[in-house]
């Protein structure tokens, strides 16, 4: 009986996993024959992808909080390679669709080829948020089904608020280049990211503090996504959501920055009306108390949104002015003869030679006596004192005052200063050196040009004399090599006259130094760094930008502060004189006086005016110049400096000084909108 049941149990078993067995035999010929070219569609038409998601760059922003650079969506139109890519066709629509002259079919084909990655999407082109925008992509969305492999997602758009204001200050950020990928493969950048280039946009894009990365750009998240073959998402797989970049705090007054360049356009554009050459300035203003930096400026104007999505022609053009040279930071990179703001310099070396007191006075007849003779810009006549000099800028004065203290003392105390020389300000790259011209550099460079052109000269020789020997008779060829004997005698002869001469330090090299010319050349931002450490006692600080970096959730993740670099060695006597005769060119019979006239008595204003010359002259003959003013205030407890240079200005009381006046008056809440 038990053995009935089991044989019967053994059988059920066995009917039911060949009834098992036959279902799925029959489940996969239906797949496999009946149904197979169904199933390898859709494996076909669906795909998985992994896509980057941008992360937000850290925003810009003055000491007060206001926005200077932050983002905004924008669309972005891609293709996908390894998905169904489009053909012919489907180009041809997608530019018609787009509308871009400059991004024809054959355009878009190039740029999909010349894509790098099967597997990251080739950007095509970038669309700003706005109605427009909206438009083209209701256009691309419509004619999907034509656009296999097209892709459009919404990602963050760096965004200058303000314009060109502080432009060259922020930098720009634009699409990484192959160099530039190659360069920081290690840092997880795509072909199509943006990165960068300029300013603090690029010094300050992945800054390290520590062993940790606390930049402007952000770390990208990831979405894993499901899509057919249109390209159209079908389901989120998974999300890593982006972290967004940090925010950089600056020294830079917003307010500020906008008086000191509507300003300086004004005064621009008042000079242009006089001379077509003039278009260009630089200025830059100081806390002397800790070198911060609250405003600087260079015309003509950069503005980073220009480059976001690359220059148009016009803008191409308008950055590749030779003689203008927008993109350059005239502040920092633009090297000028100081002029008379030099004058301070030679004051102090002269007051710590001892070469002459306050009360020294000299007449001055409209020019020095003693050779060139190199004229002033009036007859100042007698009574001639350190104050009066500076307040009418006499140059017969400080010509007589340098020729007494002697270049080296000149030079020591504009050393003192930090001029010749990079201030080693953070925050700011390609700082230009200047020049300090001495007798040590006067050798140096003279040497070098006369043996380089006494090179020239006498492989010149060679040539024309071997020009001249080619096919002559024996007896000519004697007589030739005796004339180039002779000829190369009198160049060696005339060179050493001429590098004996240009290779010795001459008097009127000091002259020309102590009143800001020769071969005198600072930038802006060492000239207001020299003036604010006048005004602070002697204390050279170095100038700085940037003084936090903050999260996105509000942690200071680093801090920057002032830092002192240098003690000038020169008596806080001489200091307090030379202050004071800075305030005598804003006080009545000053140069600067109708600048500054209506302001308040507890502002009082020291300054020093400069009008620089360029070698150059206009068509009727007249020697152009430029027009300078360096300036600190108040006078009795100083807290901010400026140095400002308007190109072709003339004088700096006509052109500067107006410019500074601006400032102040911003600065101080002199103005309606200030207050």
């Amino acid at each position: 009986m038990e053995k009935r049941e089991n044989r019967w149990r053994f059988t059920l078993f066995a009917v039911v996993a060949i009834g098992v067995f036959a279902v799925l035999v029959l489940r996969l010929f239906s797949l496999q024959v009946l149904y197979a070219q169904d199933y390898q569609a859709k494996a076909e038409n669906n795909y998985t992808r992994l896509v980057p998601l941008p992360a937000r760059r850290g925003d810009i922003l003055d000491d007060k909080g206001q926005v200077l650079a932050t983002s905004k969506p924008e669309f972005v139109i891609s293709v996908v390679k390894f998905s169904r890519p489009p053909d012919d066709a489907a180009l041809e629509l997608l530019a018609k669709l787009l509308a871009d002259p400059e991004l024809t079919a054959q355009a878009i084909k190039a740029r999909v080829e010349e894509g790098r990655s099967g597997y990251q999407p080739v950007e095509i082109k970038r669309l700003p948020w706005s109605p427009e925008a909206l438009a083209v992509v209701s256009r691309l969305e419509e004619r999907r089904e034509d656009l296999p492999g097209i892709e459009i997602r919404e990602e963050p758009m760096r965004y200058y608020p303000n314009g060109a204001v502080a432009g060259h200050l922020l930098g720009f950020v634009g699409k990484i280049t192959k160099d530039e990928l190659q360069a920081y493969q290690d840092r997880n950048y795509g072909i199509s990211d943006m990165i960068g280039k300029s300013g603090l946009e690029k010094l300050y894009e992945a800054y390290q503090s520590g062993n940790r990365e606390v930049g402007l750009r952000g770390q990208k998240g990831f979405e894993h996504i499901a899509v057919d073959a249109k390209n159209r998402v079908l389901g989120e797989l998974l999300r890593i959501p982006p972290l967004s970049g940090n925010n950089l705090g600056l020294t830079l007054d917003l307010d500020l920055q906008r008086a000191l360049e509507d300003s300086m356009d004004g005064v621009i554009a008042q000079v242009r009306e006089k001379n077509p050459l003039a278009g260009a300035g630089a200025a830059v203003v100081l806390d002397v108390r800790t070198g911060a930096i609250l405003a600087m400026a260079s015309k003509p104007d950069l503005n980073p949104n220009d480059f976001v999505n690359g220059l148009s022609p016009a803008e191409l053009a308008y950055y590749n002015n030779e003689r203008l040279k927008p993109y350059n930071n005239r502040a920092v990179q633009g090297t000028y003869p100081p002029g008379s703001t030099f004058k301070m310099i030679t004051g102090m070396a002269a007051l710590e030679a001892g070469a002459v007191t306050p009360d020294t006075t000299i007449t001055c007849p409209g020019y020095y006596w003693v050779k060139p003779y190199i004229k002033c810009w009036d007859v100042h006549g007698p009574g001639i004192n350190l104050y009066r000099g500076f307040a009418l800028s006499c140059n017969t004065y400080f010509q007589n005052a340098g020729y007494l203290a002697g270049i080296e003392a000149i030079d020591r105390v504009a050393r003192e200063f930090g001029l010749g020389g990079p201030t080693g300000a953070r925050d700011i790259s390609g700082e230009a050196a200047g020049l300090l011209p001495s007798p040590e550099w006067k050798k140096q460079y003279y040497t070098a040009y006369h043996q380089d052109s006494l090179t020239n000269q006498l492989q010149a020789l060679e040539q024309k004399y071997q020009a001249r020997t080619a096919g002559a008779a024996a007896g000519e060829r004697v007589a030739l090599e005796e004339e180039k004997q002779r000829e190369e005698a009198r160049i060696r002869s005339q060179y050493q006259i001429q590098f004996d001469f240009d290779t010795s330090w001459q008097t009127f090299d000091t002259l020309n130094t102590s009143i800001g010319q020769g071969a005198s050349s600072y930038t802006m931002l060492q000239m207001a760094n020299y003036v604010a450490t006048l005004a602070n006692g002697g204390h050279q600080m170095r100038p700085y930008l940037v003084q936090k970096i903050i999260s996105p959730q509000g942690e200071v993740l680093a801090e920057f502060g002032p830092e002192e670099v240098h003690r000038v060695e020169v008596s806080d006597q001489t200091m307090a004189e030379v202050r004071y005769g800075m305030l005598q060119v804003t006080q009545p019979g000053g140069t600067a006086y109708s600048s500054f006239r209506d302001f308040p008595p507890d502002i009082k204003v020291a300054g020093k005016t400069g009008t620089a010359q360029t070698g150059l002259r206009d068509a009727e003959g007249h020697e152009l110049q430029h027009g300078l003013f360096v300036s600190f205030a108040p006078y009795d407890h100083p807290r901010i400096a400026m140095a400002i240079i308007i190109e072709y200005g003339e004088s700096g009381s006509g052109s500067a000084a107006k410019v500074a006046k601006a400032v102040y008056q911003q600065y101080f809440g002199l103005t309606s909108s200030a207050r």
